[in-house]
């Protein structure tokens, strides 16, 4: 689910989200770090879902690496720097995604707007980082609205 709203059209043509693996793995990683803020509403449960979500992201992360042609001797450094940005990514989540029931901090989505300005375009190519922000926070707010399973679905 993270990976098909990731994916919408909408974020490359009208906010001018990069088309590329860079571009589309800071879609998928704030896609996830919404479903986790929904997730850690629900407890210990939640936060164990969140986790095999991370898990099967990251799996298939190495898997598009090596898709994508980079040798095996690669894949680690380049897993380990995925790593670094996801902590950093994280991080930002934690400060701009407010516990359910409670509003953004001051300042939340301007914030979250710039990174996004910066980290998820391309060069000579404008990027909207607060209508993804919004975007993000929408998504959030209809997250928490809906019942999650205690397991991620089996893959096909």
């Amino acid at each position: 689910e993270a990976v098909e709203r990731a994916r919408r059209p909408e974020l490359y043509r009208r906010m001018g989200v990069a088309d590329t693996p860079a571009g589309r793995y800071e879609m998928v990683a704030w896609q996830v770090l919404v479903q986790l803020a929904a997730l850690g509403d629900l407890g210990a449960d939640g936060r164990r879902l969140g986790q095999e979500i991370v898990d099967r992201m990251f799996l298939d992360m190495d898997r598009s690496l090596r898709e994508l042609g980079v040798g095996d001797l690669s894949v680690g450094r380049e897993m380990r720097k995925l790593g670094e940005t996801w902590q950093a990514r994280t991080e930002l989540a934690e400060r701009v995604f407010p516990p359910a029931g409670t509003a953004a901090p001051a300042g939340a989505v301007a914030e979250l707007g710039g990174f996004l300005q910066k980290n998820a375009g391309e060069e000579g190519r404008a990027v909207d980082g607060a209508a993804l922000a919004e975007d993000l926070f929408t998504i959030l707010a209809e997250l928490r609205g809906r019942p999650f399973p205690t397991r991620p679905a089996a893959e096909p």
